[in-house]
């Protein structure tokens, strides 16, 4: 890209056809927002001051992101924030990139919050906390608490929390072993989006997911359930009699939820779908085993 006497608006050209020839699918809007925090300027001013010229400090900070993009790494990482729910999230490598098919299961507990007594929640591997954030920001709980085996995704989370201004009592935790004692039987609800790729398909998921976010977000096992063969256990001792579980799941593992949710004494057993009709959310009460 020479550096000198380019305006916005060519720029802005040039960046597009670069990302698409790097076969990005949505080039044009990545393009946009690597620009916007190049110049620091918002959507509308890049198209209202099109014919300005641009810094050469501008320039080469522009090119660096777009180079970054070309190789692979995530636009949500070189912007080092994302929207989840209305709200801004901190992310980066190491954490999971919040993504709009959780909002179905942010927004089944707050449906589900309106008839029933949920007042707290556990959530099991948090992440970016872009989870019990949401929740805290639009629901009404008494207590949240959430676990991520990842010091740096707790890092994360607990800056997100902060930042939105929602109290969470964050754990270093492999699943339950870190959680104060106390809770034990006296949960209201459950909620994980856990690993859940079979180990068999991530060698075909996108060079942006496999090579840049982490593995122990992503692999569920041989089969894609082994996490949520041990939350489903395991939750029973944490929730109280009717307590809540709820997951997001992949889009061919409803059945599997279903079954695995019955088979441990859930009842009230539901599959949701998200906005393109995949089953994306399993949820079951706690019932006497």
């Amino acid at each position: 890209m020479n550096q000198k006497n380019k305006t916005i608006a060519e720029a802005l050209r040039e960046g597009k056809m670069r990302l698409k020839a790097a076969g990005k699918e949505a080039y044009a809007f990545e393009a946009e927002l690597l620009l916007e925090k190049a110049a620091g300027l918002n959507r509308t001013a890049l198209f209202l001051r099109g014919e300005e010229v641009l810094s050469e400090e501008v320039l080469t900070v522009y090119e660096g992101y777009l180079s970054e993009r070309e190789q692979g790494r995530p636009t949500q990482y070189i912007l080092g924030e994302w929207e989840f729910m209305g709200l801004p999230f901190h992310v980066g490598e190491g954490v999971l990139i919040p993504r709009g098919d959780t909002e179905v299961l942010v927004e089944t507990i707050l449906e589900k919050q309106q008839s029933e007594p949920i007042k707290s929640i556990l959530d099991i591997g948090t992440g970016s906390g872009c989870i019990p954030v949401s929740l805290g920001h639009y629901g009404k709980f008494e207590k949240i608490m959430a676990v991520d085996i990842s010091p740096k995704a707790l890092g994360y989370a607990t800056k997100n929390a902060a930042e939105n201004r929602v109290s969470i009592d964050f754990y270093e935790s492999d699943l339950f072993t870190n959680i104060p004692s106390e809770w034990k039987g006296r949960l209201d609800a459950i909620v994980s989006n856990p690993p859940y790729i079979p180990k068999k398909d991530i060698a075909e998921l996108m060079t942006e997911v496999k090579d840049f976010e982490p593995m122990n977000a992503l692999d569920g096992g041989e089969d894609g359930l082994d996490f949520y063969r041990a939350i489903v256990e395991q939750g029973r001792e944490w929730l109280k009699d009717g307590g809540w579980l709820f997951f997001e799941i992949g889009y061919d593992q409803g059945e599997d939820l279903r079954n695995l949710l019955k088979e441990f004494g859930y009842t009230e057993v539901e599959i949701r779908q998200d906005l393109a009709g995949l089953d994306r959310v399993a949820m079951g009460r706690k019932g006497v085993f």
